[in-house]
């Protein structure tokens, strides 16, 4: 299953957001009652968004060109507060998320912020051949923000078929999916390959829990998780980039009635949660805290690594 802004409820407001950015410097959000668990949602989207390279680069570059100053100028304002500003006075934060609800949110998220929704989408085209009647078929192209997996799903497939990565797993529940041949008079389901063209920059898994795991199947299923996934072995590749590794920059968990994130900072794990931080280390004490702590990853984002790569040598060679 795909994350589709159709999903997302119909915003009062469709504004883009540089240009309420230069005017929310000074504006603080309305008086209203926030719910707790929501604002904690909203918190750590932000705080893993601003882990992802290509949105804090695209976004400082966009501010400073429709402000028309740069941002030392404005330091009494930062730049995340100011997104927050913004996302608190144009978002509805005043009732609970439902189950799974930090994937619509982040989707909410990317409508108020338009421009920069290109590099999260995964253009995709699903072409089969009927095993009945052999004709070739290509459906109609979908623009998507990333995949939804079932966690029980990621935890049958990999006692099934143990050898199976975290790319394979999210493959073969993607394979699952038949569709009608649209050939008059055959109408045969069929198994479907998804292709792709673009490489996003930045590429979304969510997972969706019951909320009544044990704490085994919580680490059983955080341990089939991976910090680097190659896309090509999700979709079918048909571009002409061979760079088509993806790592894990951050990921939002659920903790009781909060929300936390954790962010690979500094060549280590840390965990940002309310007002602090903890360092975690290396990914297996990542683990180890999913299982003591009985904690369910709900979005994980991952950036394509040699995007990354090169933005983190153009800043070395700037200092």
């Amino acid at each position: 299953m795909e994350m589709d802004l159709s999903e997302v409820k119909e915003m009062e407001k469709d504004e883009e957001i540089d240009s309420d950015l230069s005017d929310s410097d000074t504006e603080e959000p309305e008086e209203k009652i926030l719910d707790a668990t929501s604002l904690s949602a909203l918190d750590m989207i932000l705080k893993s968004l601003w882990n992802i390279s290509v949105f804090v680069s695209n976004l400082s570059m966009d501010y400073v060109q429709e402000a028309n100053q740069s941002l030392t100028d404005n330091e009494s304002v930062p730049l995340q507060d100011i997104l927050r500003i913004f996302m608190l006075n144009n978002l509805s934060l005043t009732h609970p998320l439902e189950a799974n609800g930090v994937s619509k949110l982040f989707l909410n998220i990317l409508e108020l912020i338009p421009r920069w929704n290109y590099h999260f989408e995964v253009n995709e085209v699903a072409k089969t051949i009927c095993i009945r009647c052999k004709t070739d078929m290509a459906y109609s192209g979908e623009t998507s923000y990333g995949i939804i997996i079932n966690a029980n799903s990621l935890r049958v497939y990999k006692s099934a078929f143990k050898e199976f990565t975290f790319e394979n797993i999210i493959k073969a529940s993607m394979i699952n999916v038949k569709m009608l041949c649209d050939k008059e008079g055959c109408g045969k389901r069929n198994y479907v390959d998804t292709m792709i063209s673009n490489l996003p920059s930045a590429f979304i898994v969510a997972l969706q829990w019951e909320n009544n795991e044990t704490e085994k199947e919580i680490f059983d299923t955080a341990s089939v998780l991976a910090t680097e996934i190659d896309i090509s072995a999700i979709y079918r590749y048909v571009g002409d980039s061979a760079f088509t590794k993806y790592r894990l920059v951050s990921m939002v968990w659920s903790h009781g009635n909060l929300y936390n994130c954790v962010a690979y900072e500094n060549n280590r794990w840390v965990r940002h949660f309310c007002s602090e931080i903890e360092v975690i280390g290396d990914w297996d004490g990542v683990l180890r805290i999913f299982r003591e702590l009985h904690i369910r990853p709900e979005i994980l984002f991952f950036e394509n690594a040699i995007l990354k790569d090169q933005m983190f040598s153009e800043q070395g060679s700037e200092d």
